[in-house]
């Protein structure tokens, strides 16, 4: 039975190593991220993510025939950490704090509030999941802002950017993942609750002795 088991499996289930590598800025799908931190010092602006998400859609509790619904995300890269699966691959997460967001106005843009964040109990993206967008403060309301979205560039066109260097991207080997170990609900409350009622003939009753 154990034959069976894919090797890739087995070492996904023993978990990453305790130690992991963190980024200040990372490069992926042709964007050049930064962490909101880094960002604070550049004049340039790599930290807004977007993500597009497609789930089921129920319109009430007999409905059969539920339909799919794309949902967009918005927010801003906190941190970049990659796991290291003890040298057989590793994975990319970025922590992003995420916007509550507005739908379109009549020019065909959404916006998001900074001052209104959501989903903190699910912070952590695939970097290979996301694409790159921008925020553009409204001038009537410093906590709004309109997002456009960016278009990848070219491998070719990402300079030294693509080796990840000391220069051009801080990184820290030290931080011990093992002393952030806590309980995380997983619920989604990003799409609106189910509700299901059962005829009260369905259950079976009976009397105490």
């Amino acid at each position: 039975m154990d034959e069976e088991v894919p090797e890739w499996l087995k070492v996904l289930s023993r978990g990453p190593n305790d130690i992991v590598t963190r980024y200040s800025g990372y490069v992926i799908n042709g964007y050049r991220f930064h962490t909101r931190k880094r960002e604070a010092r550049l004049k340039t602006q790599n930290s807004g993510v977007t993500l597009d998400a497609v789930t089921q859609s129920f319109r009430n509790a007999k409905d059969e025939n539920p339909e799919k619904i794309r949902v967009t995300y918005y927010g801003a890269v906190t941190d970049i950490l990659e796991l290291d699966y003890y040298g057989q691959f590793k994975y990319v997460l970025f922590k992003c704090d995420w916007f509550v967001a507005e739908e379109e106005d009549k020019y065909g843009l959404p916006c998001v509030y900074f001052n209104k964040k959501c989903y903190k109990d699910d912070p952590y993206v695939l970097a290979s999941q996301v694409q790159q967008c921008f925020f553009i403060e409204d001038p009537f309301n410093k906590n709004r802002h309109y997002v456009l979205k960016a278009l990848p560039r070219d491998s070719f066109d990402m300079g030294e950017c693509l080796s990840s260097d000391g220069q051009e991207y801080e990184i820290s080997t030290n931080l011990d993942i093992s002393k952030d170990d806590c309980e995380v609900d997983l619920v989604r409350k990003d799409v609106p609750d189910d509700i299901f009622e059962k005829p009260l003939s369905e259950h079976k009753w009976r009397k105490r002795k």
